[in-house]
This record gives structure tokens, C-alpha cells and sequence, in this order.
């Protein structure tokens, strides 16, 4: 399973706070091809669905991710944390 950092829950959340998604929308962990911006993943809002693996902090649910794409995230950590770019989420794959 996909590691995520406390520090990234935080940062997660805080994101939730600041938007008013929606029943049954959250935020998730996306790789392309669903994912068109810069880089290798993103982080993108999308309605929850039934077989999602649901990430929490206190209880909240802050990130979904895909049955499909667990088994490739199984060694990876998601982090925020200040890169070259400044503050940002990291995918680290091990």
C-alpha cells in the first residue's frame, strides 16, 4: 500500500478544508494517463468509487486511490515536502 507521510496528510487536508467538494468527491492520487499535467503524478479531484482504497487523517477521508493502481504504489511514498520547485508533494517509488 501507498505510503503516505504525516506531513502529506496535513497538507491533504488542508486542501479539503479550503474547497467545498461534494458529496461522494475527493481528492486523488492520479498517474497518466488520467493525469495530463506536468510531471508524473498529480493530485486531482474525482468522485469517489466503490472500490477506492481511501487514505484518512483523524477519521477524513483525504486521498483515494484506484484498486488498478495500488499494486504499482505498493512501495511508494507520498510526501510534501520543499523541493528545487519550493513546498510541494513528492512521489517517491522504492
Amino acid at each position: 500500500m501507498l505510503t503516505v507521510t504525516g506531513q502529506a496528510k496535513r497538507e491533504l487536508k488542508n486542501l479539503l478544508d479550503q474547497r467545498n467538494l461534494g458529496a461522494g468527491r475527493c481528492l486523488r492520487l492520479a498517474i497518466p494517463p488520467a493525469w495530463t499535467g506536468p510531471g508524473d503524478f498529480g493530485i486531482v479531484i474525482d468522485d469517489e468509487k466503490s472500490d477506492d482504497i481511501t487514505v484518512t487523517l483523524r477519521g477524513t477521508k483525504i486521498l483515494l486511490l484506484s484498486q488498478q493502481l495500488a499494486p504499482q504504489m505498493s512501495t511508494s511514498v507520498l510526501d510534501y515536502k520543499d523541493t528545487p520547485q519550493g513546498m510541494g508533494f513528492t512521489l517517491d517509488v522504492y
